[in-house]
């Protein structure tokens, strides 16, 4: 509590000695973000779990690539993400097809499990489904791949009408098949497939309707992908001669297959070859990649800066500013979790929020899917409606986050209906309380009330972020614009009546006065008082959307 206090007497300094209405506090390494204070609540939390989980590190740059990270660094996170809060992709591709589990179909698909610790689901999966891997390999999928019901604009004006401010696809995921037309490798939509460029089709929209465009690559992974699992005892030597990942005229779709002509080198430059053919023929306004390791060969630190700075460079030629996404993987053996780049490179990204302290200072941003798993499967339940995503959007932006959802379409391109439901939510919400997301910034606290959204994971030694429990009575959210401070509320309490604990009289958090109080989408006058024990709300009878409700407090 002790701590709490000085705190906020110190924060009250800050805005007495500067004239402002609101302060900003400084982390070290994050000149110009912010360090993270918490509310009583969760800093209650923290005290008793600090120490048993593993915060994420930064990985130390080669010393002879010190210049170059200095100057990737220089380029700063553009305030028009930090405006937009929210965007959405996809995760659809070959996998789609099969549409089972999963997006790592290939690495299993070729294996039982034959007593070893792989999945051999997938195995009798697909043997039921298309025969045996001898007579239908994974290449087998690219005819079917047609993309028959892809349509750009539609794709853009679903996000659009979902409330995103920028979007995209993920171009390549761990199979090293591409959603654009490329010259880099044959194993692509242009080539092969629907023999469309399904990326160019996609920008060529969003321009079109002035929505800013991201890529996401995850095909640093591919390498050796299929066969880090692959039993070669399972097959005999006849029978590995029928199987595609064998196929020496089919190893440049299957990089690390012995003998093949990709071998590590070769994939290596390919992959750098691969990015920069995107940036040039696209200019993506977000670039977002999965794990990359700079220590392995194929994806040495030298390619990384390489195009790291390329695409900054060609971004400022052409007036873009760009964004550089640098994720946190996971764990490492030892249960420490590595971002891809060094400290102060682009945005912070956790997948899922997963090993991200509540304590978290500065911008980052979070990608999830909008039901898992993260693609399209034929049994999927669509199991996180649009009430999950409003909260974590609210939940999100209060901390200083991002939002980036990913749709999962179905082998056709076509979003599927209950997905597009689940769209229509999250857009209606934001019609009505989009005032309180876009274009704000963190307030001095988060959050107030219950800690429901986030838990330590002991096994993970992490923190995991969860928001499918439903919110309890006193929860709130909170976000600031210029001198106004908006408090989202989870839940509307059954009698009516709201209190904001943090906002009583001659509160730390906000000393100044109040002036007016009223809720985003409603037009009836709200009673309010401020007491000893908070600001005291009557709140509207009839209530304005469906899952979290915004006062505007000025």
């Amino acid at each position: 509590m002790m701590k709490i206090i000085t705190k906020n007497l110190l924060t009250l300094i800050v805005m007495i000695s500067a004239g402002l209405s609101w302060a900003a506090t400084y982390e070290k390494g994050y000149p110009d973000e912010f360090s993270c204070e918490l509310g009583e609540d969760e800093t209650a939390i923290m005290q008793t779990i600090e120490g048993k989980f593993k915060r994420p590190h930064f990985g130390v740059s080669d010393s002879k690539f010190a210049k170059d990270w200095k100057e990737i660094s220089a380029y700063k996170i553009p305030e028009w993400l930090l405006d937009a809060k929210f965007g959405m992709y996809t995760h659809w591709g070959l996998y789609s097809i099969p549409g089972f589990k999963g997006n790592t179909y290939v690495r299993y698909m070729y294996t039982p499990g034959n007593g070893k610790k792989i999945d051999s689901a997938y195995y009798d999966y697909h043997k039921k489904n298309y025969g045996d891997p001898t007579e239908f390999g994974y290449t087998d999928f690219v005819p079917m791949f047609t993309c028959a019901k892809f349509d750009g604009d539609e794709y853009v004006k679903l996000m659009q009408e979902t409330g995103a401010k920028f979007g995209g696809l993920c171009v390549v995921h761990h199979d090293g098949f591409l959603l654009w037309d490329s010259d880099v490798n044959r194993w692509n939509v242009g080539k092969m497939g629907p023999k469309r460029d399904i990326y160019g089709e996609f920008v060529k929209s969003a321009r079109k309707a002035n929505f800013k465009t991201c890529a996401t690559f995850h095909h640093a992974r591919s390498y050796n992908f299929v066969f880090k699992d692959f039993d070669p005892d399972f097959y005999t030597d006849e029978q590995k001669k029928k199987l595609d990942i064998f196929d020496y005229e089919k190893s440049d779709f299957f990089p690390g297959q012995p003998g093949g002509i990709v071998g590590v080198d070769e994939f290596a430059r390919q992959w750098h070859a691969k990015i920069i053919e995107v940036i040039d023929k696209y200019s993506p306004d977000v670039l977002w990649f999965d794990g990359i390791n700079r220590q392995l060969p194929n994806s040495p630190e030298h390619y990384v800066v390489d195009f790291l700075k390329y695409y900054l460079k060609q971004a400022e030629k052409k007036g873009q500013q760009a964004v550089i996404c640098n994720k946190l993987p996971g764990g490492d053996r030892q249960n420490i979790p590595w971002f891809n780049f060094p400290e102060g490179t682009g945005i912070r990204c956790y997948e899922g929020g997963r090993n991200m302290p509540a304590d978290t200072g500065g911008y980052w941003l979070v990608d999830r899917a909008i039901s898992y798993p993260w693609t399209y499967t034929h049994d999927k339940k669509y199991n996180l409606d649009a009430s999950v995503h409003v909260r974590a959007l609210s939940d999100h932006v209060a901390r200083g986050g991002i939002y980036l959802l990913s749709l999962t379409p179905m082998p056709s391109g076509e979003i599927h209906p209950k997905e597009k439901a689940i769209c229509k939510g999250i857009g209606d919400w934001l019609k009505v309380n989009g005032e309180a997301i876009y274009g704000t910034r963190r307030w001095t606290i988060p959050a107030e009330g219950p800690v429901t959204v986030w838990r330590l994971v002991k096994s993970r030694e992490g923190i995991m972020w969860d928001y499918k429990k439903k919110a309890k009575d006193g929860e709130w959210r909170f976000t600031k614009k210029g001198d106004v401070l908006y408090a989202i509320l989870m839940k509307w309490p059954e009698n009516g009546k709201a209190v904001v604990k943090s906002l009583k009289y001659d509160s730390l958090y906000y000393p100044g006065q109040i002036k007016s109080v009223e809720m985003l989408g409603s037009s009836e006058k709200l009673t309010w008082k401020r007491t000893d024990k908070g600001l005291e709300i009557t709140l509207p009878k009839v209530r304005p959307c469906k899952h979290a409700f915004s006062l505007k407090i000025e």
